[in-house]
C-alpha cells in the first residue's frame, strides 16, 4: 500500500470551501494519509507559480526519501517542474477558462499554470464533474476519470431549527442562507439586491471566507465558521440560494441539500450532472427578475433534496468506494 500525501494550498477546517471539504473527506476515506499544505510548509506564496515549484520540488524530495508513495493534489498545486516519475492523480475542479469567459481579471497565471500541468505526463486526471470536463478539454486535457464531490450525511443533516435560531439570535420568521465569498465570482452583488428588495420579509444568513461587513438591517453575516457551525447555519434557514455563473462544483449546495433545505439554483454548470426538480428551482445568475420570482415562490415548491442526496450517490461512503477502487489501480501496479 503506497503512503497517500494529500496535497493542497491549505488544509483550514474553517469555513472550508470546495478544495479543502474534498481533501476533508479524501482524510476520512484514508485515514492514514498525509495532509501537506503548501501554506504551512512556505507561507503565503508571492505568486501561485513559485509556489507550485516549492511544491514539485517538495514532492521530489519526498520521493527521494520514500518511492512508495502517492500524491493526490488539485492541478495547480505543481505542475512547474517534471514529476512525471512519481505516482500522482491530480484533480481538476476550478473551471478557469470557463471563469475566463466571464471574468476577464486576474486569471491569466491561472492558465499559465495549469497550461503546465502538460508537463506531469503520467498523471491520472479526475475532473469532479462532467462541466470540469468540458472546462479541461479546452486547453487540451482529457480526464481519466470523473468523480464528483460528496457530502458526509452522517454530519451535514436536519437539526433543530428553533433552537438553532434561538442560539444564533436568528429571527423567527423566513430564513435564506447564502455561502461563498464577497466577491463578483460568487455573485454577492445579487444577494444584497435581495437583501434590499425583500426588505423585513426575509432574514439572510451571509456565510463568507473572508471577514465581511454586513449592514444590511435583514442580514447577519458570518466568516471562517466550523464545520458544525455551518451545518447549524444550514438548520436555521428555510432555503439555500446558489447565484454563481460559474462553479466548478459546489460544495455548499450539497451540504444544504444533506440538510433537506429547498434550493434556488444558478445555472452554474456543474449540477447538470445530477439536477432534479426535487432540489428546487434553477434560475438564470444575472437575472434579477428570476431571483425575485424564485425567491416568492420556493415556499411552495414540493421539494426533498436530501433524497437526491441518497438516489444520485452523492453520499460520502459511495465516494470513497470510487476512491478506493482508483487508488487500489495504482497501488496494483
Amino acid at each position: 500500500m503506497k503512503k497517500i500525501l494529500l496535497c493542497n494550498w491549505t488544509h483550514r477546517r474553517n469555513c472550508s470551501g470546495g478544495s479543502e471539504s474534498r481533501y476533508d473527506c479524501l482524510k476520512q476515506i484514508f485515514p492514514d494519509a498525509e495532509l501537506i499544505s503548501a501554506r504551512d510548509l512556505f507561507g503565503k506564496p508571492k505568486n501561485h507559480i513559485e509556489m507550485a515549484k516549492k511544491m514539485d520540488e517538495y514532492y521530489l524530495k519526498r520521493y527521494e526519501e520514500n518511492k512508495n508513495i502517492l500524491i493526490i493534489r488539485d492541478a495547480e498545486v505543481g505542475g512547474v517542474l517534471d514529476t512525471s516519475h512519481i505516482p500522482q492523480i491530480t484533480m481538476f475542479a476550478n473551471p478557469y477558462n470557463s471563469l475566463n469567459e466571464v471574468f476577464s481579471f486576474g486569471r491569466k497565471y491561472w492558465g499559465e499554470l495549469i497550461e503546465l500541468q502538460k508537463k506531469v505526463k503520467n498523471a491520472i486526471k479526475v475532473a469532479t464533474s462532467s462541466f470540469m470536463k468540458k472546462d479541461m478539454e479546452k486547453i487540451g486535457f482529457t480526464p481519466d476519470e470523473i468523480i464528483s464531490n460528496p457530502v458526509d450525511i452522517d454530519f451535514f443533516k436536519p437539526g433543530n431549527k428553533e433552537e438553532l435560531r434561538k442560539k444564533y439570535k436568528i429571527p423567527d420568521k423566513r430564513v435564506g442562507i447564502w455561502v461563498g465569498d464577497s466577491n463578483p465570482i460568487k455573485n454577492f452583488a445579487m444577494i444584497l439586491k435581495m437583501v434590499d428588495v425583500f426588505g423585513d420579509k426575509i432574514f439572510w444568513i451571509l456565510v463568507t471566507k473572508n471577514e465581511t461587513s454586513i449592514k444590511e438591517k435583514n442580514a447577519k453575516g458570518f466568516s471562517n465558521v466550523d464545520r458544525k457551525t455551518m451545518r447549524d447555519l444550514y438548520n436555521c434557514a428555510d432555503f439555500f440560494i446558489l447565484t454563481s455563473p460559474i462553479e466548478g462544483y459546489c460544495i455548499a449546495m450539497i451540504e444544504a441539500m444533506a440538510c433537506n433545505l429547498p434550493c434556488i439554483v444558478s445555472q452554474a454548470g456543474y449540477f447538470w450532472d445530477f439536477w432534479d426538480p426535487r432540489i428546487g428551482y434553477r434560475i438564470q445568475w444575472n437575472d434579477l427578475s428570476a431571483h425575485i420570482e424564485a425567491n416568492k415562490i420556493i415556499s411552495k415548491t414540493k421539494t426533498n433534496s436530501s433524497k437526491v442526496i441518497i438516489d444520485r450517490k452523492l453520499d460520502l461512503n459511495t465516494w470513497g468506494e470510487k476512491w478506493k477502487k482508483l487508488i487500489g489501480g495504482i497501488n496494483a501496479i
